[in-house]
Order: C-alpha cells, then sequence, then structure tokens
C-alpha cells in the first residue's frame, strides 16, 4: 500500500471516529436511546480507534523504512517510557517478533539495540538472564482502551507499582476515645487507647501465556500484529486481574442482604448508613453481578422512581443513593448457591493491586508447537498480587431472589 493511500485512509478513519463521538454525546443525552445501543457504538469507536492507531503505525513503519531502515534511538538520555513510545521501538518489537529475537540471542544486533535501551533507560546490557523485551506503549495505550469493554476492576481499588519481589507496608489503628481531662498540676494519664501499627505483606507471583501466530500474520504489517497481541493480552491481563481481586473480596465473611420484611434497598441504605464508618460510605460503590443489578433494577421507590438511577455526567454509568453501581459479568463474579453477590464499601481502602513493571514479551519460532505448526509462539509474563489493607471498608452480601 502506498503512503499516500495509507494517509488518506488515516483521515477518513479519523473523520469517521469525529462524527461518531458526536453522534454518541447527542445519544447520551437523550434518555430514550437504550443502553446497550449506547455501549454498542462505544464498542464501533473504540474499535475504529484501534484501527486507526495501528493503521498510523504501521504508516510510520513504512515511511521510516523508506528513509533508511531500522535506526536506533541515539539520545541515552530518553526514559523508558519515551523510549517505547517511539516510532522506532515498534519497528524493533515487530522486527525482534518476526526474527524469533530474544533478550539473551539478540546482543550486538543493531537492529534491535533499542530494545535494551528500554529495559536499562540509561543504555547498556541488560539485568537479568530471564523475562523479555517491553511492550511497545502504543500496545499498552490499546490494552487500556479494550479494557473498558471487559469490565476492569483495577480502578476500583489503590494500585501500585513496585520494584521489588515482596515488601511490605505499616497500617495504623485510628483512635477510639478522646483525651481526657487533666487538673491543675495533675499526671497526665496513659490509657489504654494507643497507636498501634501492624504490617500489610505483599508477595509478587508470577502470571503468564503463549499466543501462537501464524507467521503468515508476521509478514503482514506491523499495525496487524499490534492489533492481534493488544486484543489478546489485554483481555487475558484484565481477567486475571478481576480474578485476583474479587478472590480478596471473597474472603469477606458473606451475610444474607435481607432478612425477614427488609428490602434490598432499604438494606443497603442501612449498609452505607450504619454498618460502614462515614468516611469509607461516602466514598463507596456497590460491586455486582448481572443477575444482582437486574434485582436492583427492577426496584422503585414511594414515588414510583427506579433505584437505579443514570449518572447525570455519564448516562452509561448508574448510582443509588448516590453511590456508584458497577456490574461485571456473571461468568466472572457467578452467583453462589443461585444468589447474587453484593460487595459495598470503598474499594480502595479494602485492597491494593500491587504490579512490577509492564508485561514483558519474549518469542520463538522453534520452542514449543511453533516448529511443527510453521508459527512463532509468543509469551507474555506479568507479576502482580492483591494485599488487603482494611477489611472494615467493604462488606459481603447475597441475595435471596424470589
Amino acid at each position: 500500500m502506498k503512503l499516500q493511500e495509507m494517509m488518506n485512509q488515516i483521515s477518513a478513519l479519523g473523520a469517521q471516529i469525529k462524527a461518531a463521538s458526536q453522534a454518541l454525546a447527542k445519544d447520551s443525552l437523550d434518555n430514550t436511546i437504550p443502553l446497550s445501543e449506547i455501549e454498542k457504538k462505544q464498542a464501533d469507536i473504540a474499535d475504529m480507534q484501534t484501527r486507526m492507531t495501528a493503521l498510523q503505525a504501521s504508516y510510520d513503519a513504512v515511511k521510516g523504512e523508506k528513509e533508511g531502515g531500522l535506526k536506533t534511538m541515539e539520545n541515552k538520555e530518553m526514559t523508558r517510557s519515551e523510549i517505547r513510545k517511539s516510532n522506532e521501538y515498534v519497528r524493533a518489537f515487530a522486527y525482534a517478533l518476526k526474527h524469533g529475537i530474544t533478550k539473551r540471542n539478540g546482543l550486538g544486533n543493531e537492529n534491535v539495540k533499542i530494545l535494551y535501551d528500554a529495559l536499562t533507560e540509561g543504555g547498556g546490557d541488560p539485568v537479568g538472564t530471564d523475562g523479555g523485551f517491553l511492550v511497545p506503549e502504543d500496545i499498552d495505550n490499546q490494552i487500556r482502551e479494550l479494557k473498558r469493554e471487559l469490565n476492569p476492576l483495577a480502578p476500583l481499588f489503590t494500585e501500585e507499582s513496585v520494584t521489588a519481589q515482596s515488601g511490605w507496608r505499616v497500617i495504623d489503628t485510628a483512635p477510639t476515645s478522646a483525651m481526657p481531662s487533666i487538673d491543675e498540676m495533675g499526671t497526665i494519664a496513659n490509657n489504654s487507647d494507643q497507636p498501634a501499627f501492624a504490617k500489610v505483606t505483599y508477595s509478587l507471583t508470577k502470571y503468564g501465556l503463549r499466543i501462537p501466530i501464524s507467521n503468515e500474520l508476521l509478514n503482514d504489517e506491523v499495525a496487524n500484529l499490534m492489533g492481534y497481541l493488544a486484543r489478546w493480552f489485554a483481555k487475558k491481563l484484565v481477567l486475571t486481574e478481576n480474578s485476583l481481586l474479587i478472590t480478596a473480596l471473597k474472603t469477606l465473611d458473606a451475610s444474607a442482604l435481607t432478612t425477614g420484611s427488609v428490602t434490598p434497598d432499604s438494606a443497603i441504605k442501612a449498609i452505607l448508613n450504619k454498618t460502614l464508618d462515614p468516611a469509607i460510605s461516602l466514598r463507596s460503590v456497590i460491586l455486582t453481578n448481572q443477575t444482582g443489578f437486574d434485582a436492583l433494577d427492577q426496584l422503585t421507590d414511594e414515588m414510583g422512581r427506579g433505584l437505579l438511577q443514570p449518572d447525570p455526567t455519564n448516562a452509561t454509568l448508574f448510582k443509588t443513593y448516590g453511590r456508584r453501581v458497577v456490574m461485571v459479568s456473571d461468568a466472572q463474579l457467578p452467583n453462589t448457591s443461585n444468589k447474587p453477590e453484593f460487595f459495598i464499601g470503598d474499594l480502595k481502602e479494602f485492597a491494593t493491586l500491587f504490579r512490577r513493571n509492564a508485561m514483558e514479551i519474549a518469542s520463538t519460532d522453534i520452542g514449543g508447537n511453533a516448529w511443527a505448526t510453521d508459527s512463532t509462539e509468543v509469551r507474555g509474563l506479568v507479576r502482580m498480587c492483591v494485599s488487603k489493607f482494611d477489611a472494615s471498608a467493604a462488606v459481603r452480601r447475597q441475595l435471596t431472589l424470589s
């Protein structure tokens, strides 16, 4: 494809995205538009943005090759993130995948030197013998874009990047009583309400998968390869994060959301008003699955209004009692004994998702099943874990459906 043809396609896609975004903004203000239709249009826009990003990467790669082929970065003072955003890095990354170059066998190859520069920001030999090259920033951007379609839970929790395999953080206990009065010249009291500290530890676990890619695909343009990897790693990464976070939530003691004549809406109101600390309640969210969301959606108040109300700032989000209601699929958060789960609280205070660096990539065309299937196997690795900080910042409830 000629450069001018690619530029024309990029311009056309840009115009389509602008028009679709304007139409979506109008639909979001129109309460008669079904939520499913709005979500479909959002997905269409995200798909167009992904295709335009991929086409732009391909254009940059072809243009760069016409201007002198693969080049390495001359400025070694660039940060790791800046290096990974560059077009040279994208082309070198694709080159490494196509030719089966890994961190172990690529030393001295000028075509992939920039990949090593990203591992050690100031240049030099890479540290360690395991792992692989860092994923280009444009794939990271596409991962974040695709995550929104998979109901990622990580933004609801505290997220922290760490540089060590394990470690700990310190938490304290809040004071529970006021200071006692003291008579003039009296002895200052030393009561039992003293500061107490505890350690919250973390220990990262490695997660990964292998993706077989046909060598025919690898011979296509760079944009196709980047889009393919982004979709796969995005889905797997989000599902893994969600699984870890839901597992942490399920360590909470479960109890019935309703008892006797108590209705789900009054039970949720009581949790927000009385069960949770006021500071926790103000920042709380209500996390449930599709079954639980549907049960809430059937409820109305004394005025006949639905318990779930659209967020005035975003018609695709819903609130109840001023708190955001977050829904994930029944597949990710299955019902327990046919009872939908509800987690209510400030999840950022409840737990932290620890990550070490970005996802790492390595490839081979001779290991595993690659040789027999004429393919290249791409391996993605990431290290992360979840640690609980304040177990009283959230509660777990189960709703018995009538």
